[in-house]
């Protein structure tokens, strides 16, 4: 039985005892000292004050605790396991100090002892209320807080990521943002998202139209990423979103970088098929939060010169590793430039125009010829590395013709810096990772090596190595695997001691019959019929 009149501030009271008189009593004194406050319903047994709980949701229950069936304090844990903000009060007509200690063991908020007196229970109400209230308030003002955090948290991520990426940012890291997202790991790495309507070379094609679109699908491009990755999504900058993720060590392992290219490579298939574009990636080194700046230019040359659509940096980067008989100065410039981080070679160039142009042994024309020579030294080293240096003459130029010290200063660091840009950075030269991968491959054919064993062996992801050994030897690593086995067993067979089957293990096989199968697939003959050939020329 329910009963209630229709107020304001209203709470639900469940009044449940086997006595009439009790729950009349008590639902005479609710009405009479609250009115439209409360709405009350009223159960004779444990059991319907459980079932009544389920469907009416009372803010206030009244049990008393010697009912038929289910007694008051079984009836009070089940109904404060469906909803434990429920304020419970305990009735007996018994001063039993075990269902006292009992009651308040399970939550309850009084023990009443009957008949009920009037006074106390619009007491004791009246608190329970206001403590109702206070947790409606509180619960109100979380969700306001909530909602406020909610429209500023995108303003503040967005603020944390500019001042990495920014050169001339935070020098702090972004300390006072990364207090406000609660931010607790000291390292982070920066993965940078690029898409397009089609490839285009090494970037997309249509990146203003590509832009808009991305526009229309940020809020889910935003949300995919994080399904993949514990990471900071920016604003969308032309087509590109920038993606901080928090990482907790200084170094990233080789089995981490692969399944982090891995996911990325399915974020960027899901990406694809939900915006309708192509997408690449391009992720940076990890680096301390001073540092990030350095990771977001890693990230970019990932992309810039990555082939695959998901291109790490250290499947790329090294630094120029021949020793030039140069002066100091002038190696760091070449390192800032090879390595082919704008930053670094932008703050390499300052010092040395500077140093150059305070130079009191040297003319202003001596500084402006140190400038040229470094210019076309630092293009030969990109050069060396492939890398593509457009403008060549214009550089020069514009350093021939500089006016002033100041002037020729910037405009050397903005030659430095285009040279950077232009840098395809590898990680070690790739021949001599091939050159490493088929001697790592001559000494280990007769295991089970797969290309990622290889692949971990010269320090680059698979995909990375599955294309530059296509490119470097003209086979791939399965036909240039199977070549040097399948020349070992021909060797072996020359030996009549031994038999098919241990010149079968001893080539890296285990089946027999597969080995045979592979064998003439390759000679045109089985191993039996090659070593008959061997011993008859003999």
């Amino acid at each position: 039985m329910i009963q209630g009149r229709q107020g304001g501030n209203m709470y639900k009271i469940l009044l449940a005892d086997d006595e009439g008189i009790v729950t009349d009593s008590l639902q005479f004194i609710i009405e009479k000292s609250f009115g439209d406050e409360c709405e009350t319903a009223v159960a004779k047994s444990g059991r319907k004050a459980i079932e009544l709980a389920e469907t009416f949701q009372p803010d206030i229950a009244f049990l008393d605790i010697q009912m038929p069936g289910i007694n008051g304090l079984k009836a009070m844990e089940e109904i404060r396991g469906l909803n434990p903000k429920v304020k419970v009060f305990i009735l007996t007509a018994y001063d039993n100090f075990e269902y006292a200690k009992e009651a308040l063991r399970l939550g309850a908020v009084d023990y009443l002892m009957k008949p009920v007196n009037k006074k106390m229970i619009v007491e004791r109400l009246t608190g329970v209320m206001r403590d109702i209230d206070r947790e409606r308030q509180k619960r109100q003002d979380d969700l306001q807080t909530k909602e406020k955090l909610e429209a500023v948290i995108p303003m503040i991520v967005n603020g944390f990521i500019i001042s990495l990426i920014m050169q001339d940012g935070y020098e702090d890291g972004g300390e006072e943002y990364r207090t406000l997202l609660d931010l607790e790991e000291d390292y982070g790495i920066i993965l940078t998202l690029e898409w397009g309507e089609k490839s285009e070379g090494n970037g997309m094609a249509n990146p203003v139209g590509s832009g808009v679109r991305g526009h229309r699908y940020y809020d889910k491009m935003a949300e995919l990423v994080k399904v993949y990755f514990h990471a900071y999504v920016s604003s969308i900058m032309g087509n590109k979103l920038v993606c901080v993720l928090p990482f907790p060590r200084e170094h990233l392992a080789y089995e981490d970088r692969l399944r982090m290219i891995e996911k990325a490579r399915s974020m960027v298939t899901a990406l694809k098929n939900m915006v309708g574009a192509d997408f690449k990636a391009g992720i940076g080194s990890v680096r301390p939060w001073e540092s990030m700046f350095e990771s977001y230019q890693e990230s970019l040359n990932a992309l810039r010169h990555g082939k695959r659509t998901v291109t790490h940096i250290d499947d790329l980067i090294v630094k120029d590793s021949r020793e030039q008989e140069q002066q100091a100065m002038e190696q760091m410039v070449l390192r800032a430039v090879s390595g082919g981080i704008e930053h670094e070679a932008r703050r390499e160039a300052t010092v040395f125009a500077g140093l150059a142009l305070k130079n009191r042994d040297s003319t202003f024309e001596d500084a402006r010829l140190r400038m040229v020579e470094m210019l076309l030294l630092a293009r030969r080293t990109v050069q060396a590395q492939g890398g593509a240096c457009p403008g060549g003459q214009e550089a020069m130029n514009a350093l021939l013709s500089a006016p002033d010290g100041e002037t020729l200063r910037q405009r050397f660091e903005n030659a430095m810096v285009e040279l950077a840009r232009c840098v395809v950075i590898r990680k070690p030269e790739s021949d001599g990772i091939i050159a490493g991968a088929q001697e790592y491959i001559r000494q280990h054919f007769q295991r089970d090596l797969s290309l990622e064993d290889v692949a971990a062996a010269a320090g680059i992801s698979p995909y990375y190595f599955s294309k530059l050994f296509k490119e470097e030897t003209g086979v791939n690593y399965t036909e240039y695997l199977t070549g040097i086995r399948i020349e070992n067993a021909k060797r072996l067979l020359s030996n009549p001691k031994l038999s098919i089957k241990q010149v079968c293990v001893d080539s890296g096989y285990i089946n027999p019959n597969y080995f045979s199968r592979i064998f003439k697939k390759w000679t045109g003959i089985t191993p039996t019929e090659f070593r008959d050939q061997v011993c008859e020329s003999r």
